[in-house]
């Protein structure tokens, strides 16, 4: 089965700050992403890469950079066999401009958002917008969060580029957004 995802990437300011919050966090104990920061657009199972590039291409040439401010963290809750740990995220404010950029690139290939996309879809109107800080274990989520908040990252950022890569992490192509 081929899957895919496609990461919304950000400004040099906003991934500094992401990477070195990562950074704190692992020396903390936590687990940490091998994934850029970013957020999550879609992902895919048993699409073509040819085609999800082509739709990531044209999307590009009709989009600008988009703005954004990290305003809250959330958590998706613990699931399956990972019932002691969740995951612990920084969400944007869901700013029209933003969330119609995100609605719209669901616009095609809409039905290949299963399994690792179910975070993603935007086809029961309830994605979880999010970039991922670290998973947690339940029991130690204040700590976490202690640190989380000790950091500036509750600041406006940029969405400057689309990313396509297979699941798991290998860069197809970039697709960088021009300025407005």
């Amino acid at each position: 089965m081929n899957r895919y995802v496609v990461l919304a990437r950000f400004d040099k300011n906003t991934e500094e700050k992401l990477i070195a919050l990562r950074r704190e966090m692992t020396n903390a104990g936590y687990a940490s992403s091998e994934w850029p920061p970013h957020i999550t657009l879609a992902a895919y199972e048993d699409l073509d890469a040819e085609a999800l590039c082509d739709w990531t291409g044209e999307f590009v040439r009709e989009h600008t950079r988009q703005k954004l401010v990290f305003g809250s963290v959330s958590l998706l809750p613990p699931y399956a066999t990972h019932r002691e740990t969740a995951v612990l995220c920084l969400n944007p404010v869901h700013a029209k401009p933003f969330v119609d950029f995100y609605y719209a690139f669901h616009e095609k290939y809409e039905s290949f958002c299963k399994g690792i996309g179910s975070f993603s879809a935007v086809s029961e109107d309830k994605p979880v917008i999010h970039c991922t800080l670290s998973v947690v274990r339940v029991t130690e989520l204040q700590d976490a969060l202690e640190l989380v908040f000790q950091n500036d990252i509750f600041t406006q950022a940029e969405v400057t580029a689309l990313e396509v890569y297979t699941y798991p992490m290998r860069l197809i192509k970039r697709f960088d957004l021009t300025r407005a």
